[in-house]
This record gives structure tokens, C-alpha cells and sequence, in this order.
């Protein structure tokens, strides 16, 4: 009996694609595992994704991520529609966007959008939407991405940039001091209101520029630091006087007053459409107020000087309005200080004030150009007649090569703060041709000036003591001749300069002696080692016997602190026996020699004429 055959047990899906031919083993637990592993990482993943039907716009499906991110539980959140969450100012907009995705108008892209979660929390999204089909219907699936820090780093970058931009304007159109506009924007905006003027035939606005009165005075007294102090109170004063003078005057748009910090101790005040009259009282009150103004902590009282010129009148430019109104201030000096002046023609020294800006501009090219040089005047030794000393002297070489003496600048370069860059050219320059001169054998002293005001700088000595290691010279041989005693306001400090100096080998010069503030106490305090006996002793020393008296004196008084002694202004030969007798170590004067820009140190000085 033929055994029946068995029947195959029925096979599942799974295992006919196990046994097709062309399927490895393994392929079908792999496929099924991967779909798996693409589900737990699409509903684990950081960003949050949901489906969105397109029928009604309801949430289909989301992510743990956005689960998380809308605030709601799963469950809930299938129930919402995506409007829910969108803004109602936005709705329009968002409805769109998804409509367009649905018709697949537009590609899969990038929008930035806002949501509202659970708690009402607007967050900043990044989305990205793609059609496909869910469970045989049209949908979208949308990448959300929470941008909220993003767009936190954002603003704050955007804040920084602008903190940044308010910080650059700040450094370029106003001063650091008193928060007003600087020189250079003030000239811009005057400039810019110079030429709408033009345009628009408007013949009338007033320049004051106003100037404290001795302030440096004050700051050298007091010290730079409450020297800052008094500017800025000053600057907020000048600031609340004009706001008060605009309502009286000026309330009107486009002829708000202009203020600004324009020098060291100098502001500028423009008035727009303000005739000679209006100018004049605005400058008025303002000085008023600055002379009636004082506060217990302010050691002095101020005063100021206002220039007053006005446009057309003066000039159609800020430069020629500037330089009016300067030339008043000037004339307000001199007529007393504490004064406002308008500028007129018939002032006497126009001209006057005219060249001391021409001789600024001056001064400033041959400092650029390099045509400040050094001069040198002969001190004989009266033991020998032979002449080891020269006093260093500055002169100015002019456009046309002619030598201008200190004379016509030095004023101006110490009013427009220029003087200590010229001296330390000059120093430098000396010290660098005395390196030279010593090291083929010269061995000549060099006698340098210095004033009183850069004793109490000691930035001053730490430039001298730079420049003689740079120089390699011997210290030995360099004389620091001290001018204008009045100007020292710190007598400490200035003993403790000398004191450094000397202590590196330098020695010490006093010049001038027995006129103005010198006294013998500087002698005792200053421990110098050179005492220049002042010209008025010396030009009519042989005919004079109370010159002859206190010249010896002096030499009397030096001689026992061991200080040598010059004779300065020496003019005639006369006057040379009489020295030598009363006792004076040196000489010097163009009768010895006259300043000239060479040393004649390779042969012995002429033997002095002692008489005419």
C-alpha cells in the first residue's frame, strides 16, 4: 500500500521570502529589524517631527522631540491641530506656508516661524516640510527645530555690534572728558551748515569760542586731575546755560546751538541764524555764569574769554569763522581776561593774532619736517681762556632757509602745548652730536636748559635717562641748566628730578640767579653745581659798583657751597678783568663767542680781550 503523501504545511509571508531563491538568509529578520531600529530613531530623535494630515491639518504624529518641545503628552498632542500652535498675528501666513507645501508648490526648504507650546511660550522655530503619503492620504512631515538660543546669540551678537557702533561713534565725535562733541565733528557739522547756508542764501550765525583764563595756571597748581574736574563741571554748565538760552531763542527745529570741547581749555558754541546782537548776549551770559559759578570742594574761581564772529560777516567757512572768533578771544585777553569781544577790523593786533595761528601751523610743519636744530654758544673757562663748555641753544629754520631765534616761537609753542616736543628734539639732537664729538677725543661739556615746568614731570627725567643710555654718552660731561624757577609748583618733585639726575653723573645749573624767584634758599635745596649770575649784574659790571657788590656776593656764598659761578652776558672786554679779580669761574656773552651750529673745539679759544 503506497504511502500517502504529506501535504505541505502552509507557509507564511515570511517564510516564502525566506525560501525565494533570491533572498539570503536572514534578509527578512534584517529588513523588519531595520524598519525598527528607523522608528525608534525617527521617535527618539532631538528635533521634533510630526506628520500633519491634509485634509484638516490634525497632528498625526509626533516625535518624542516634539512632544517635548510643544509641552503637551503624546495623547494630547494628536488631538490638536497644527493651527493650535501657531501665532494668531501669524496664522495666515503659517496656513499658507503649510498650503503651498501640500501642493507641492514649493520644494522642501527651510522657514522660520514662531510656535506657542502648552505653558504659551512663543519659541522660534526652524521647519522643514515634505509631502508625502500617510496611510494611503496626502501629508506633511515637518522637521521643527527649536532656534531659541540660536536666535538669543543672534540678538546678543546684535546687541554687542551695536554697543560696539555706539562705542566707535563715541570715540569719533566726542571727547573722552567731557562727553561733547570733539574738535573735528564740530568743524564737520559747522562745515556741513556753512554750505546748506550757502545754498539756501541764509546770512546769519554766530561762532563763540571760549577760553578759561589761566588754566593751565590752575592745572599746574592744583594738579592735572582736578584740572579734568574743573572741565567737565565746566563742560555741564555750558551745557545747561544754552539749554535754558535755546528755549529763550532757539526753540525751533534746526537752530539748536552746537557745543563742543574744541581744544585742552577751550569750547566752541555755535549759534545758527543768530545775529551779532543774540551772539553777544549768549556770550555774555555764559561768561556770567562761569564767573559766578563755585563749589565749596572747587579750590579757585574761573573765568573765561569769548571771541564772537559771525557768519558771513567773518567768513563763509568753519575755518575762517574759527579763526575770527580766535583772534577775538585773544583781543578779550588782553583787554583784562573775563570778557566776550566781537571781532571787528578796527582791532589793533588783528595781525598780531593772525600770525600767532600761522605760526602754529608753522612751527607744527618744521617739527614734520625736521627743521629745528642745534646751536651752540661758547663758555670760556676764565683760569685758562679756554673754552670746554657750550650752552645748548634752539633755532628754527625757516621755508626759505633763513634762521628764526626763539624769540617769535616759543611763546606760541608753549600756548599751543608744542614747546616740550621741540626741547626734547633739541636734547636728543645735542646728546646724539655730543656721542660723537667725545668719542674723537673732545671731551667738551654740553649745557642744556630745562624749564621749572619739567622738573615736576617725571616723565621728563625717565626721557633724559632713555636718551643718555641711547646715546652712550658720559653723563659727566652734560649740565642741566634750570629756567623759569617761577614755574615750579611742586618743589618736592623737582628736588627729587634733580636728585635722580645727579645720581646718574649729570650735574645741575641754575640759571639766571639773583632775579625774578631765584633766591639762595634754591641753592641749599637744589644742591647745583653751576650758578649762572643773571645779565643785568654784568652788562655794566665795570662801572657799577652795586652790580660789582652783589656779583660778589654771589661768587662769596657759591664759593663756600663749592658751586662754580658764570657770568652771563658778557659783551664787553672790560668786563673780563673785573671777573677775574671778583673771582667768577666762567664766562659767557657774545663778546666770548656768538651761538653758531658748529662746535670750534679742534683748537684753543683766542685769548680774551680784557679791554676794548
Amino acid at each position: 500500500m503506497k504511502d500517502k503523501k504529506k501535504k505541505p504545511k502552509p507557509a507564511n509571508k515570511s517564510t516564502k521570502i525566506r525560501k525565494h531563491p533570491s533572498v539570503p538568509k536572514g534578509a527578512v529578520s534584517a529588513f523588519y529589524a531595520g524598519e525598527n531600529n528607523f522608528k525608534a530613531l525617527v521617535d527618539n530623535a532631538a528635533d521634533g517631527i510630526m506628520i500633519i494630515a491634509a485634509g484638516n491639518g490634525k497632528i498625526v504624529y509626533a516625535n518624542s522631540g516634539a512632544v517635548k518641545l510643544m509641552g503637551y503628552n503624546a495623547n494630547k498632542l494628536l488631538r490638536t491641530n497644527i493651527r493650535d500652535h501657531f501665532l494668531t498675528d501669524r496664522l495666515t501666513d503659517n496656513v499658507k506656508l503649510s498650503q503651498r507645501a501640500l501642493k507641492e508648490i514649493t520644494a522642501p526648504n527651510r522657514h522660520e516661524i514662531a510656535i506657542i507650546n502648552k505653558s504659551g511660550k512663543i519659541i522660534p522655530v526652524e521647519i522643514t516640510g515634505s509631502v508625502f503619503n500617510w496611510r494611503r492620504q496626502k501629508a506633511v512631515a515637518f522637521i521643527i527645530r527649536d532656534i531659541s538660543k540660536h536666535k538669543q546669540q543672534l540678538n546678543e551678537l546684535a546687541q554687542q555690534k551695536s554697543s560696539l557702533k555706539e562705542k566707535i561713534d563715541n570715540l569719533t565725535y566726542y571727547d573722552g572728558l567731557t562727553g561733547l562733541l570733539n574738535r573735528s565733528r564740530f568743524i564737520e557739522l559747522l562745515n556741513e551748515w556753512t554750505h546748506d547756508a550757502q545754498k539756501s542764501a541764509v546770512n546769519r550765525g554766530a561762532l563763540l569760542l571760549i577760553d578759561i583764563d589761566q588754566f593751565k595756571f590752575i592745572s599746574d597748581t592744583y594738579g592735572h586731575g582736578m584740572g579734568d574736574d574743573f572741565l567737565r563741571r565746566i563742560a555741564k554748565l555750558l551745557q545747561a546755560t544754552l539749554q535754558y538760552i535755546n528755549v529763550q531763542h532757539f526753540n525751533e527745529p534746526g537752530k539748536e546751538n552746537v557745543l563742543c570741547r574744541l581744544a585742552a581749555d577751550e569750547f566752541a558754541v555755535f549759534l545758527p541764524y543768530a545775529n551779532r546782537a543774540t551772539g553777544m548776549d549768549v556770550a555774555e551770559q555764559l561768561r556770567k555764569n562761569v564767573e559766578r559759578f563755585f563749589q565749596p570742594d572747587m579750590p579757585s574761581h574761573l573765568t573765561v574769554s569769548v571771541g564772537v564772529s559771525l557768519y558771513h560777516n567773518h567768513g563763509d567757512t568753519a575755518s575762517e569763522l574759527l579763526t575770527k572768533a580766535d583772534i577775538a578771544m585773544f583781543r578779550a585777553k588782553d583787554l583784562g581776561r573775563n570778557k566776550s569781544h566781537f571781532n571787528t577790523p578796527e582791532d589793533k593786533d588783528i595781525e598780531k593774532m593772525r600770525s600767532r595761528l600761522i605760526w602754529k601751523e608753522n612751527i607744527l610743519e618744521a617739527i614734520n619736517e625736521d627743521r629745528f636744530e642745534v646751536w651752540f654758544q661758547p663758555i670760556v673757562d676764565l683760569k685758562d681762556d679756554v673754552t670746554r663748555h657750550y650752552e645748548v641753544l634752539a633755532r628754527m629754520r625757516g621755508m626759505d632757509g633763513n634762521i628764526i631765534l626763539p624769540g617769535p616761537f616759543i611763546d606760541i609753542a608753549e600756548r599751543f602745548g608744542l614747546m616740550e616736543t621741540i626741547v626734547k628734539i633739541i636734547i636728543e639732537k645735542a646728546m646724539r652730536l655730543h656721542a660723537d664729538v667725545n668719542k674723537q677725543g673732545g671731551h667738551l661739556t654740553f649745557c642744556i636748559n630745562i624749564s621749572g615746568k619739567e622738573l615736576t614731570n617725571e616723565g621728563f627725567f625717565h626721557f633724559l635717562q632713555s636718551t643718555i643710555y641711547k646715546t652712550g654718552i658720559d653723563p659727566e660731561f652734560l649740565v642741566f641748566e634750570i629756567t623759569e624757577t617761577a614755574s615750579i609748583g611742586d618743589i618736592g618733585m623737582a628736588i627729587k628730578i634733580l636728585r635722580l639726575l645727579k645720581s646718574i653723573g649729570c650735574h645741575i645749573s641754575l640759571d639766571d640767579f639773583g632775579v625774578g624767584y631765584t633766591s639762595f634758599l634754591y641753592l641749599k635745596e637744589m644742591h647745583v653745581d653751576y650758578l649762572k649770575i643773571a645779565g643785568p649784574f654784568i652788562g655794566n659790571l665795570a662801572h657799577n659798583l652795586n652790580d660789582q657788590l652783589f656779583v660778589k656776593s654771589i661768587v662769596s656764598v657759591a664759593k663756600g657751597l663749592n658751586i662754580k659761578t658764570v657770568a652771563e652776558f658778557v659783551e664787553k672786554g672790560e668786563t673780563i678783568k673785573i671777573l677775574k679779580e671778583i673771582g667768577v669761574d666762567y664766562a659767557q656773552g657774545y663778546h666770548i663767542g656768538m651761538p653758531s651750529p658748529t662746535l670750534d673745539h679742534q683748537r684753543p679759544a683766542p685769548k680774551i680781550i680784557e679791554s676794548l
